[in-house]
């Protein structure tokens, strides 16, 4: 025999509801409220996320990744026979952590907002407190480039 939570009347220790105020006597209840705050903490505790996705316009400010960031100053143009288009600029490593790979993707845009391709480049390393002078290439016709974006600048 055990006592109800509720009415503390003795209860068979199976049963489910007491017979005495008709109250349920889950065991789980606090179980399932201990389970619902590790999980919270564990996803707050994961937040904050990676170094991708954040976009900065061609004339917009620096746009800062969680340790990358995208230096103000970076430019787009084409070459003299309007064949191809490139966009110039710096990535900062501002973490201690030395990085094996960096990349960084730009979508690129038509002057009525049309998207046209994306311009890449990457590097093999990236010291900790380094700085890369990145040249992304674009695919698409360069004559028709008019604006381009920040799409991420991805590292490991």
């Amino acid at each position: 025999m055990k006592k109800c939570k509720y009415c503390q009347g003795e209860i068979d220790d199976k049963a489910k509801v007491c017979p005495n105020c008709g109250k349920k006597q889950s065991k789980h209840i606090l179980l399932i409220v201990v389970i619902v705050i590790v999980v919270i903490a564990v996803i707050a505790s994961l937040g904050g996320g990676g170094e991708t996705e954040k976009e900065s316009s061609q004339t917009g400010t620096t746009e800062k990744k969680e340790n990358l960031v995208l230096e103000d100053g970076h430019t787009g143009s084409t070459d003299e026979y309007d064949m191809f288009y490139t966009i110039d600029g710096y990535v900062k490593n501002n973490s201690d952590k030395d990085y094996e790979y960096v990349s960084i993707e730009f979508t690129a845009y038509d002057s009525e907002g049309n998207t046209l391709g994306s311009c890449v480049d990457y590097t093999s390393s990236l010291e900790a407190d380094g700085r890369w002078q990145f040249s992304a290439s674009c695919d698409g016709e360069a004559s028709s480039i008019a604006s381009y974006k920040l799409k991420e600048i991805t590292g490991y």
